[in-house]
């Protein structure tokens, strides 16, 4: 029996992609060059933060993460659209809190970052840049909040269906149990980065104080959050 399962299991995988082909329609995603510039920043940082360079390579490695840092910015644009349309999308004439939360914070932070861009791009007043950047760390905080709630939710009733078809008989090798627990990992390492993201937000509204102002851990939550995301992409494209 546990043979014809794993023999199931076998047929039932996809043929391997071939790599370039994969590679083009993942760089297609606005997501996936998003955090390939993401990773390249905070990989920039972490360097940064891990002990002394020269002046010259020092000063090139800060400039290239600024600039990777702008140009982030501008894939944000229209973003918050997404949001506006899960919102829209929810059956009720409400929404539940905790989504609300998610999709509302989220929809602004995107909303507001257009503007940020905007400003760090030189077309918008500099003065504004303060007040906009604040505004946009409180949004984005709220967002994950929410996020990290409703996952959290999906984990525990991820959890105790595997539990329920364990009970049914089915043992660890039978292809929805496999399904399963490959969605629940995905799950969990989605709450992972969220929680790295909202590490960082919080580090932002509150200007660095303590551990959320080093830059070691802030480029590794960073850095994390990146790797993660880029898995979950190139696995969904």
């Amino acid at each position: 029996m546990a043979s014809e399962a794993r023999k199931t299991a076998a047929a039932a995988r996809p043929p391997p992609r071939d790599f370039l082909a994969h590679l083009e329609a993942y760089l297609a995603r606005r997501d996936g060059v998003d955090k390939l510039l993401k990773i390249s920043r905070y990989a920039a940082r972490l360097a940064l933060a891990a002990g002394p360079l020269p002046p010259p390579a020092s000063a090139r490695l800060k400039s290239f993460e600024s600039s990777l840092g702008l140009s982030r910015k501008a894939f944000r644009l229209g973003k918050f659209v997404q949001d506006v349309n899960a919102l829209r999308a929810h059956p009720g004439p409400l929404p539940p809190p905790f989504v609300l939360l998610a999709y509302g914070g989220e929809g602004v932070y995107y909303f507001i970052e257009q503007f940020v861009w905007l400003a760090k791009a030189g077309l918008l007043p500099a003065h504004l840049l303060p007040r906009l950047q604040r505004l946009s760390a409180w949004a984005e905080l709220v967002g994950y909040v929410g996020s990290i709630t409703i996952k959290l939710e999906e984990v525990t009733k991820m959890e105790s269906s595997i539990k329920m078809r364990r009970a049914e008989g089915c043992g660890e090798e039978n292809q929805a149990v496999t399904t399963m627990r490959g969605k629940l990992l995905l799950k969990r390492l989605s709450v992972v980065q969220d929680v790295a993201d909202a590490f960082m937000a919080l580090g932002d509204v509150t200007n660095g104080k303590g551990l959320l102002g080093s830059s070691t851990l802030t480029a590794s939550a960073g850095l994390l959050s990146a790797l993660i995301s880029t898995h979950k992409n190139w696995n969904s494209c």
